[in-house]
């Protein structure tokens, strides 16, 4: 028998719940609330005349009809409640509860151990309480539940209640909801602009079969599309497609990629750009957009989705059609020219370790800036041993005495009006002095590298990324023919920006397109000498003796991939060896991208190259670095620690090429 003072307690126990349920049930039904508050006051006074020792106690026995009425009411609440004590033992539970499903493989309640393997124990239900919702979600098979919890405290122990609310058809109408949000995508046919100059009867063919294939694609998504200008659409879908979207790596452009094989030299291809954010349709339209954009930074072919934390890159396995026409350059013109004429002083940049097309085209701008008659100074590794032969060509032009700096000298140059003009490199991490972009009020950005993260605000738009340019020279090489009049640019820098470029396509055998050879025409009529430039690719007996070590430890990896590494002492020439190294194991018959791992003071790196039926950047990004499609590099690390031991590099390397198969 339960003594007077248990009883009481239960009752506390009992109002207390009924009062929550109170609160609970006015959210559903205004007049149920209503009736049930009714209750509980009248219990309220029920308890308080119960009070062991009170002055009313006396009323305990009129009572007594309602002490046994009320706990039934509480128990027929249609709503599972739950009491659970220390050690998670149950206290006291409703018939509702009692019922659910997976309560079957449990003893029978109120003596029950084990609580839905632990949901519903006492240190979650505690934890759970102290958070500020004072609620968390359970779902079982009778459905979807918000579990809301209060807190009873009797002098020697705490206890507590969970109310189970049913959230399914909450659920259901919000899930209803997010999967009928109207997404939008933009899709460009790359390059279709310069292609349909043509005119020619292929490209109309190949057009209307792509057109073709994204019209079934979207009647296979419910999706409108429409057709805004030649090889440009914008499509209209739900958002519950975007999963399968994902799922399926957007295999429309790989799809696009197979009609057009054999009608041209490379297969026409598609880029996507996809608003995954919330907002109006406006907004969405300008996320789209942003994320179409990057797409074409990245090379195109290539799917990217912009959601609220960042992008989500898909494809990127087909090389796209290079352009033919240089009309980014001539706004990427345009936008240099203002900026540089409303600025105090220009600073130009290259990437860390900078090599002869990060230098030349360096040059290029600054003899741009020159022309406008603005102060411009090279923000560079005044000791990189790789770029030495650069300033010897140009050590008897009086204006190159004070044009480079270091880092340092580059802070000191920074004034809010300067504009930093970055060549050669589009990620952050790879810039030669990352502080001072960060600084920078206005900056803009020639690339020919992929684009692998988003870059700041101060950055002007539009940035001037091509990956399908052979080099940083190429494009800025567009530029100055298009901003300078004939015979401004001297024999000893157009030079230069050849040697770039012949060092970025390997003498033509990589990213070479007809914009190539009209830049090199035009360096050639500037008085550059290919016999001269080819002198400085010689090798010397000490350099070809280190090639030949980091061809030593070379194995093959999945039947087409070359793998070797070099894990002797740190240099700073290593490098360049490994860029070599790499040029020569692709070139091995049945290999499609070769990798060189690397010592540097700074850790191991990674160099890899591609035949040009393999996308490296696949790879590469993977280990947090970037390039193009043909030519891309890493440094190596973990937790944002640089990685020393050769053995967990090749483990990462593979585990990298493993990834990429297996998606």
């Amino acid at each position: 028998m339960k003594s007077r003072f248990q009883k009481w307690i239960d009752s506390i126990i009992a109002f207390a719940i009924l009062a929550f349920a109170t609160l609970t049930i006015f959210q559903y039904s205004f007049m149920v609330g209503l009736f049930f508050s009714a209750i509980c006051v009248f219990y309220g006074i029920f308890v308080f005349l119960r009070t062991p020792g009170g002055r009313f106690h006396l009323f305990r026995y009129r009572t007594s009809a309602i002490s046994t009425v009320l706990p039934n009411i509480l128990k027929s609440i249609d709503a599972p409640v739950l009491v659970v004590g220390e050690g998670d033992k149950i206290i006291w539970a409703n018939k509702r509860f009692e019922n659910l499903k997976e309560l079957s493989s449990y003893v029978t309640l109120p003596s029950a151990d084990k609580i839905f393997d632990g949901v519903f124990s006492y240190e979650r239900m505690e934890n759970a309480y102290a958070s500020e919702n004072e609620t968390f979600e359970f779902e079982n098979r009778d459905g979807l539940f918000h579990v809301r919890l209060i807190e009873l405290n009797t002098k020697s122990k705490k206890y507590f209640a969970a109310f189970l609310m049913d959230a399914s058809r909450e659920f259901a109408l919000k899930q209803q909801l997010k999967d009928n949000n109207v997404r939008l995508a933009y899709i460009a046919v790359d390059n279709a602009s310069e292609l349909s100059q043509n005119g020619n009867e292929t490209f109309r063919m190949t057009t209307a079969k792509i057109n073709l294939a994204l019209t079934e694609w979207a009647k296979s998504i419910d999706a409108i599309l429409m057709e805004y200008e030649d090889g440009k659409f914008i499509m209209l879908f739900d958002h519950r497609y975007i999963a399968g979207m994902a799922e399926d790596k957007f295999s429309i452009i790989d799809t696009v990629s197979q009609l057009s094989s054999g009608a041209y030299a490379s297969p026409l291809t598609i880029s996507i750009g996809v608003s995954e954010e919330n907002g109006s349709l406006a907004e969405k339209e300008n996320s789209a957009l942003s994320a179409l954009r990057i797409a074409f930074q990245k090379g195109g072919a290539t799917a990217v989705v912009k959601t609220a934390d960042g992008y989500l890159t898909y494809g990127g396995k087909t090389k796209s059609v290079q352009k033919q026409t240089a009309i980014r350059s001539r706004i990427c013109r345009d936008l240099l020219v203002d900026n540089i004429r409303t600025s105090s002083n220009v600073l130009v940049m290259g990437h860390r370790r900078p090599d002869f097309d990060s230098i030349a085209s360096n040059i290029g701008i600054a003899k741009l800036a020159m022309f406008l008659g603005k102060t411009v100074n090279i923000v560079t590794d005044i000791d990189e041993v790789n770029i030495e032969p650069a300033f010897r060509m140009l050590s008897e032009l009086p204006e190159y005495d004070t044009m480079f700096v270091d880092a340092r000298r580059g802070m000191d140059l920074m004034t809010p009006y300067t504009l930093l003009i970055i060549t050669d490199a589009s990620n952050p991490g790879n810039f030669f002095a990352e502080d001072l972009y960060r600084s920078a009020q206005r900056v803009i950005v020639i690339d020919h590298h992929t684009l692998d993260k988003h870059l700041e605000e101060n950055v002007l738009t539009p940035t001037n990324i091509d990956p399908n340019a052979s080099s940083a020279s190429e494009l800025v090489c567009e530029i100055l023919e298009l901003s300078i009049p004939d015979g401004y640019l001297r024999a000893e820098e157009a030079q230069l920006m050849l040697i770039g470029i012949l060092l970025d396509t390997q003498f033509f055998t990589r990213d070479t397109g007809s914009r190539t050879f009209r830049a090199c025409s035009y360096l050639r009529m500037a008085g550059a000498d290919p016999a001269k430039a080819k002198l400085l690719f010689k090798t010397d007996l000490a350099e070809f003796d280190r090639i030949d070590q980091f061809e030593q430890k070379k194995y093959v990896f999945h039947d087409q991939f070359m793998i070797s590494y070099f894990d002797g002492e740190s240099d700073q020439n290593n490098m360049v060896a490994a860029a070599k190294s790499a040029e020569r194991l692709v070139n091995i018959d049945g290999i499609v991208a070769s990798f060189v791992l690397y010592t540097l003071d700074t850790g191991i790196s990674l160099s890899a190259r591609s035949d040009g039926t393999f996308n490296v950047v696949n790879i590469v990004s993977r280990l947090g670095g970037g390039g193009h499609f043909q030519s891309a590099g890493a440094r190596l690390s973990k937790d944002g620690q640089p990685i020393s031991d050769m053995a967990e590099a090749r483990k990462m390397l593979e585990e990298a090429i493993e990834d990429y198969l297996n998606t």
